[in-house]
């Protein structure tokens, strides 16, 4: 009986390692980066993906009915940056400056050009990530993230917010919460002459 044990059990952690091998990591978007020039190939054109931009971050429109063709109202095409778009033109109760996009999945960052400051798109928290403990970039409160933490994606990393008032203080000004602490620990570590 003993044996029959050892065996169901050793079966049932080789199966649930079999299933955690073939589970993509769900941060694995963050490592695939994206030039306008492959972006574009993403046009949902000839059975390719449908691909578009907002706010740095690359997103896979495949799944909505609204991009079958690749194009979107006959105004938008798939493959390009929509950020300007979906803040400026797209009807507010409709995209929720970029909300709407929280149910999309995400497939990659694009790569910094020469453009203005790299912007930063919404996060929805994922079930895994309920718990964990974060500091708020802002305020530098520590806190425990739930599913209503607010979180901002930015340059292919996740920050968590104490509240609205800060997350919106962080998309504003990025920089102003981050900027210049990566040169302030490297000097720490200079050897002076």
């Amino acid at each position: 009986m003993k044996l029959l044990n050892a065996m169901i059990i050793s079966a049932m952690l080789a199966g649930t390692a079999a299933a955690a091998e073939n589970k993509p990591a769900a941060d694995a978007w963050k490592t695939r980066t994206f030039t306008a020039e492959e972006l574009k190939q993403y046009n949902g054109k000839d059975g390719k993906p449908v691909y578009a931009a907002v706010d740095g971050i690359v997103y896979d429109l495949s799944g909505s009915k609204y991009w079958k063709t690749g194009r979107h109202m006959k105004l938008h095409d798939a493959g390009t940056d929509l950020s300007s778009d979906i803040h400026n033109k797209a009807p507010k109760a409709i995209h929720r400056d970029g909300k709407i996009l929280e149910g999309m999945p995400k497939v990659g960052v694009m790569k910094e050009t020469a453009v203005a400051k790299p912007l930063v798109a919404i996060h929805k928290v994922a079930a895994a990530e309920v718990g964990q403990d974060a500091s708020c970039p802002v305020t530098r409160k520590k806190l425990k993230i739930t599913e209503k933490t607010p979180a901002l994606d930015f340059k292919g990393k996740t920050y968590y917010f104490a509240g609205d008032a800060a997350l919106e203080a962080f998309r504003a000004a990025p920089d102003k919460y981050l900027g210049g602490m990566g040169d302030k620990v490297k000097n720490l570590f200079k050897k002076k002459s």
